[in-house]
């Protein structure tokens, strides 16, 4: 009886903290999306069941594989096309771009768990893959990451190698983010993603990624001294910009040219 009474609470708090709720997609950003022709849906399949991702063609040669590739990681509470409106194809002629649903977001089924957020991007990445006709796509990778969605991105670098990673707005690890909302839920919670830790692993390769963290002072949701804390993992090979001004989503409007010049400054 007291398990059970235990899980149900855990189920509520999930619940109010948004992974139990299903996020649908927006049609006027479903309709964008498909207003231009070379946009492509990319349907795969994980354990959650069927899975949806959002692939924008490069705009040189969108018919070709993508010379560059940039994957694009919401916030807990959002979904991918929402990325839609920040992405100006025109300023990297030869990047495309990713737009990850986590399951029971957009039209990807299932039920969301933080620490599994990563597999819905390696999936879509074979999926598009496929999509071309091979098993491995040769794109140069580079990652964004925003909110909860800095967890998963770093996930998956720690798995794939990549050439930059751009965290706007990140926590340094899942319990104390959540402890944000529910100290509770934090307290029951068996998941846990230390970003610091991934950070560490990333770094310590032989040719680590380029890195930039951006965090508001205004931010009510993740305060600012966590991506502080993360930059301090590292502050000779991470880029940490602090803004008086910017809360935890306006960060996404006010600094958009700083966040797409980070994550698109490919290396010779």
């Amino acid at each position: 009886m007291r398990l059970r009474s235990c899980l149900l609470l855990l189920a509520v708090c999930l619940f109010m903290t948004g992974c139990l709720q299903a996020i649908p997609n927006d049609p006027r950003l479903i309709e964008s999306f498909y207003q231009r022709p070379e946009n492509v849906r990319i349907d795969y399949q994980t354990d959650k069941g069927r899975q949806v991702a959002y692939y924008l063609p490069p705009s040189r040669a969108p018919e070709a594989p993508p010379k560059y590739l940039a994957i694009l990681f919401p916030g807990i509470n959002a979904i991918a096309l929402g990325w839609l409106p920040f992405i100006d194809l025109e300023e990297n002629a030869d990047t495309g771009y990713l737009l990850i649903d986590y399951p029971g977001r957009g039209d990807s089924e299932g039920m969301m768990r933080p620490e599994e957020n990563y597999r819905n991007s390696e999936g879509a990445l074979r999926a598009l893959a496929q999509h071309f006709g091979l098993k491995r796509l040769p794109a140069r990778l580079s990652l964004l990451g925003h909110s909860f969605g800095t967890g998963a991105a770093l996930q998956f670098a720690s798995r794939q190698p990549v050439e930059s990673i751009v965290l706007v707005a990140p926590f340094n690890d899942l319990k104390r983010a959540v402890r944000q909302t529910s100290f509770l839920l934090a307290f029951l919670m068996p998941s846990q993603i230390d970003n610091r830790e991934l950070l560490k692993e990333i770094l310590g390769r032989s040719s680590p990624p380029r890195i930039s963290i951006l965090h508001g002072d205004r931010d009510q949701t993740l305060p600012v001294t966590m991506g502080a804390d993360l930059a301090a993992v590292a502050p000779e090979q991470i880029d940490f910009y602090r803004f008086a001004e910017d809360g935890h989503v306006n960060i996404l409007t006010r600094r958009r040219q700083l966040i797409f010049s980070s994550l698109n400054g490919w290396s010779p």
